[in-house]
């Protein structure tokens, strides 16, 4: 059939494609596309379609019940794009290079903030101590996988998507004011705040009821 000249540019793209098929593939390589005696289009697609890995953030991101602004700042931190030191220098920013949350001097990066600083890993530490989860904190990484496993558990692993999201945001406001505006907030308000916002949007949340009454207000 040839293309019909009446159709819309999209169906003519559409039918046009045939051959550029016809001109890349053998008739017996596209025989394999055949699902009793018709020609599947799905089936091409699918073969066709890039292959790449499964991000390992995905369900920590996607259905996410954190507040919004939180999961913006999480969106940024699992594709880098958060501006610490090392990003500052490839841009010509000139800064101090020691991270300004704890006392190791070590040089801000990604990989120093999550988790070898105190003061992301106090905070994270607390958070899950006073959900009663006995796990052993490790690198950015390790942590995104172990929450992805913890989702199983729909309404704890949501809870706890929701105190690392807010954990993040929190640590990343905590280095901007630092940094810029030379002030301090202690850990221990901060995990307050995080501790409010979860009964905050735990109210809404009927899922959750249950597991927030069994915990302390605060951590």
């Amino acid at each position: 059939m040839d293309t019909p000249k009446q159709a819309c540019w999209l169906v003519r793209k559409i039918f046009d494609i045939r051959y550029w098929f016809l001109e890349k593939y053998t008739s017996v390589e596209l025989h394999k596309y055949y699902r009793n005696g018709k020609f599947s289009i799905k089936k091409l697609y699918i073969s066709m379609r890039p292959q790449f890995q499964k991000s390992l953030w995905k369900k920590v991101l996607t259905g996410s019940k954190a507040i919004p602004k939180h999961r913006f700042i999480l969106w940024l931190e699992v594709h880098r794009k958060l501006a610490t030191f090392d990003r500052l220098e490839r841009w010509g920013v000139t800064v101090p290079k020691e991270c300004v949350l704890c006392t190791t001097k070590e040089e801000e990066s990604m990989e120093h903030i999550w988790f070898r600083c105190d003061y992301a890993r106090t905070i994270w530490t607390l958070l899950l101590q006073w959900l009663n989860e006995k796990h052993q904190i490790g690198s950015w990484e390790e942590e995104i996988e172990w929450l992805k496993r913890r989702t199983a558990n729909k309404t704890r692993g949501e809870i706890l998507i929701f105190l690392f999201t807010a954990m993040v945001y929190h640590v990343w406001a905590e280095r901007n004011k630092r940094r810029f505006q030379g002030e301090i907030v202690v850990s221990n308000q901060r995990i307050k705040d995080i501790a409010m916002e979860l009964h905050i949007v735990g109210q809404r949340e009927t899922k959750w009821h249950k597991v927030l009454e069994k915990l302390k207000n605060f951590p």
